[in-house]
């Protein structure tokens, strides 16, 4: 993403917020952004299009952070899954997401809808396995009413956020609130076993979204691409991490706890740069390609 566009998205993202999201035009975007017409539709085809690149941009900055917290060793710690929970409602609350997904579901728009639902689905099938990790196999028939159960008590206490309750909300101390009463629950619900929706509402969602499969192509081509826009700004040690996933690419087996720590000093170390975002995006793939090969 070249300067031009992430300058676009940061200006249609306050007009968004700002104005709401229905009441922004395109020609305002393009008056605020000093831009263009075919500028714009060059970056995006449509409003809903752009609002779209706003909210997968900070959907995998979450990711990435989420996977990077997470190693084998581990996923039964239950404070590396607050933090996890903790990081997304933070970005929301950072880039003040929230009023656009309230504009989603006032859009009617399908696609933007769409969109919201497949990932709020996907953070349904994401906490359950979670939960999985830290409860163990016994938690199985009940793992879907237990991440109903957060999930829900953590919107309700959310709501109460808002400023016109005048009531701040720590993230963390929420989430850890949350889980150390789901912790407490969870044996009485295994106990009596008696699910009250078990798998079933799961079975109705469908499977979780599932990445494309990538191509080791796709990956050598995205880091030669990165390389190429950055050109000279590169500095030694951002060029050895790139060339140590260059060769990494080239093993028959990944090492995935090495490649695991050299994607995240290769993502922090574009940290507050104009290279930042287009280094998330290439973090993301990387862990996408990981997961998928291991």
């Amino acid at each position: 993403m070249n300067d031009r566009k992430r300058q676009v998205l940061r200006t249609a993202q306050r007009l968004f917020i700002e104005n709401g999201f229905p009441m922004t035009s395109v020609q305002q975007i393009i008056d605020e952004a000093q831009i263009s017409k075919g500028t714009f539709y060059n970056y995006f085809k449509s409003k809903n299009d752009c609002l779209l690149a706003i909210l997968q941009d900070a959907y995998e900055e979450a990711t990435v952070l989420r996977r990077e917290l997470l190693t084998n060793e581990n996923r039964q710690d239950p404070e590396v899954f607050i933090e996890q929970v903790t990081i997304r409602l933070i970005l929301n609350r950072e880039q003040n997401l929230l009023p656009l997904y309230e504009a989603v579901f006032y859009s009617g728009d399908p696609d933007l809808i769409s969109y919201i639902e497949r990932h709020f689905k996907d953070e349904l099938f994401w906490m359950s396995d979670r939960l999985h990790d830290l409860f163990g196999p016994a938690i199985e028939p009940f793992a879907a009413d237990v991440t109903l159960l957060f999930t829900g008590m953590m919107k309700q206490y959310l709501h109460f956020s808002h400023p016109k309750f005048q009531l701040p909300i720590d993230a963390k101390k929420l989430i850890t609130f949350i889980y150390e009463q789901i912790e407490q629950i969870v044996p009485a619900i295994i106990e009596r076993n008696e699910p009250f929706v078990g798998d079933a509402i799961f079975k109705k969602l469908g499977a979780p979204s599932t990445a494309p499969l990538l191509s080791k192509q796709v990956v050598e081509q995205a880091l030669f691409t990165f390389k190429q826009e950055c050109g000279d700004e590169l500095q030694q040690h951002q060029l050895e991490y790139m060339s140590f996933f260059e060769e990494e690419l080239q093993r028959d087996t990944l090492r995935t706890t090495l490649l695991h720590h050299m994607v995240q000093l290769f993502r922090r170390s574009f940290e507050h740069t104009k290279w930042e975002s287009e280094a998330d995006a290439l973090s993301h793939l990387i862990w996408q390609y990981m997961d998928q090969q291991t």
